[in-house]
């Protein structure tokens, strides 16, 4: 199976416990957005260069985080770590906190890569967007340092 993606904005904007924003003819972000890229199917070699493309889509827009919905893959191979780790470290220099969605498929691989501590991963792209929003997830930096 190929890998498809999708791209959503959202917002911390809650109408029920907010006044409502000042609208701006030209805004089309409100304070504390997020991006949620979606994937689905499989990462591997032959989806690598559509990986990285939806990845380099994403980095480029005016959110405060990205969400990285993962929930819908069924393979996530070691090109996906490192394009993963490339696209985290790129983000933290740009002060934007990346967090992940997804289950065993993704959480399992990042494990065994010890890249947990420098991923924060949830059950719920719900959850993932209310921790960017309301618990000031900074942004992961995770460069390795190799030894000469």
């Amino acid at each position: 199976m190929g890998l498809t993606s999708s791209t959503t904005f959202r917002s911390a904007f809650d109408p029920a416990t907010e006044p409502a924003p000042k609208q701006h003819q030209h805004q089309l972000v409100s304070p504390k957005s997020y991006c949620v890229q979606g994937f689905s199917g499989s990462v591997d070699r032959d989806s690598a260069a559509n990986f990285a493309a939806a990845l380099d889509r994403v980095i480029t827009g005016p959110v405060d985080g990205i969400v990285l919905d993962f929930s819908g893959l069924n393979f996530f191979g070691t090109v996906g770590l490192v394009l993963l780790r490339s696209f985290i470290d790129d983000a933290g220099r740009r002060f934007i906190p990346v967090v992940v969605v997804g289950g065993r498929t993704v959480t399992r691989p990042l494990e065994l890569c010890g890249m947990t501590p420098y991923v924060k991963t949830f059950e719920t792209v719900e959850d993932a967007g209310r921790a960017l929003t309301h618990d000031q997830i900074g942004p992961s930096t995770m460069e390795f340092t190799v030894a000469e």
